[in-house]
């Protein structure tokens, strides 16, 4: 990573640091770290190590490749922004409850999920989800 790379990052830390209104010790505390550390990523002096990215990506609500510089979208990508884990329990409950099914009954939840989420679901969407249950 050259010092532009590295300065962009820094600034990026630190621009989503205040828009959530963190100082640098209270992001650091949550870190597990000391203030200097923070300062270091803010400043561009070092480049944080990628289980910190990973960790400042989820507290900062925002992704590691934006951090990176390799995206100029700061919003998380993820949908499991404050509840992965409950999300991923729910999606392995259907995925056990899909296999226990008919194909029809699987096409019949299907149907229910879209028409009571019908806001979630793209139209285009709708062929090739119907193929492939």
């Amino acid at each position: 990573m050259d010092d532009n790379q590295k300065k962009l990052m820094g600034q990026r830390i630190k621009s989503l640091r205040e828009k959530h209104g963190m100082s640098q010790d209270e992001l650091a505390n949550r870190l597990g770290m000391n203030r200097t550390n923070v300062s270091n990523y803010e400043s561009g002096r070092t480049v944080p190590p990628g289980n910190i990215i990973k960790e400042l990506a989820d507290l900062l609500k925002t992704n590691a490749d934006y951090l990176l510089g390799r995206s100029e979208t700061s919003d998380s990508l993820s949908i499991y922004d404050t509840d992965s884990e409950d999300l991923d329990d729910d999606i392995r409950t259907i995925q056990r409850a899909a296999k226990k099914m008919s194909h029809k009954d699987r096409k019949r939840m299907m149907e229910i999920i879209k028409l009571t989420f019908e806001d979630a679901f793209d139209d285009d969407d709708d062929d090739d989800e119907e193929e492939d249950i």
